[in-house]
């Protein structure tokens, strides 16, 4: 009986960290978090131009148009090292950012 209590201790204590070991290898990739920051990045640029002054606007339109071209290039890149349906989702939230730059843009 004690040796079946070892055993199985054992068998539990290699189920627990082979556990730990799927759960942390379970995080976003690093061309994720790449690619949400650069988003991110450019949605505050995006929300930036919203509140400028003519001035800056100009300024801020040069970097913003530099951001499609980027993010382009970080797609291609990239776009092998994460799975299609999380690439899909990251453009999306992109274009929902370069949507309201191109409507702010044609306004002024």
């Amino acid at each position: 009986m004690l040796k079946i209590k070892s055993n199985l201790s054992c068998v539990v204590v290699l189920a627990v960290i082979a556990g730990l070991f799927f759960i942390a290898g379970c995080g976003d990739s690093q061309e994720k978090q790449q690619m949400t920051a650069f988003i991110q990045e450019f949605g505050a640029t995006v929300q930036e131009y919203t509140k400028a002054e003519d001035g800056q606007k100009a300024e801020l339109e040069t970097k913003l148009k530099s951001y499609e071209t980027k993010w382009t290039q970080m797609k291609i890149d990239m776009g092998s090292e994460i799975t299609p349906q999380v690439l899909d989702k990251l453009d999306a939230e992109y274009q929902k950012f370069a949507k309201e730059f191109k409507s702010l843009s044609g306004k002024s």
